[in-house]
C-alpha cells in the first residue's frame, strides 16, 4: 500500500462561508487563499479548509482539531482565545495521565474547533 504524506485538505458545507472563512482568519490566522459566491477556500501551513455554500452546515459528528506541540501551547491558546472574545465551550482540562490536554471553541455553524496536545506515550 502506498503512504499518504497528510491530509491536505477539508471541504464543508455553510450557509454563511465568508462569516465562518472570517472566524477561522481571525481565530488561528488562515490566509483566505480564494473567495466567491460558492465559497471560501483558507489556507494554515499547507492545509487547506474550504467552506462551500449550502442550506445547512456540515457538523453533525464533524469536530476539527489543531494539534499543538506542548500542553503549555494549548493553555496559552485558550487564554488568548479568551481575551480576544472567542467563549470556549469548555476551558483546558486533561494532563499526562489522562494523556492529553485540550479545549474546544465552536465555529459560527456550531461545529466543534479543538486545540489539543497528546503525551508521549
Amino acid at each position: 500500500m502506498r503512504k499518504m504524506r497528510a491530509i491536505g485538505q477539508l471541504a464543508l458545507v455553510s450557509p454563511e462561508p465568508s462569516r465562518v472563512g472570517e472566524f477561522y482568519a481571525s481565530a488561528f490566522g488562515f490566509r483566505r487563499r480564494a473567495e466567491d459566491e460558492s465559497g471560501v477556500d483558507l489556507e494554515l501551513s499547507g492545509f487547506e479548509l474550504s467552506f462551500r455554500r449550502g442550506a445547512k452546515a456540515t457538523r453533525d459528528g464533524i469536530q476539527i482539531g489543531f494539534r499543538m506541540d506542548t500542553a503549555a501551547e494549548v493553555d496559552a491558546w485558550a487564554q488568548e482565545l479568551s481575551r480576544r472574545g472567542f467563549a470556549l465551550v469548555a476551558p483546558p482540562s486533561g494532563d499526562r495521565w489522562e494523556g492529553s490536554r485540550s479545549f474546544r471553541i465552536a465555529d459560527p455553524d456550531g461545529r466543534q474547533v479543538a486545540i489539543f496536545y497528546d503525551y508521549p506515550v
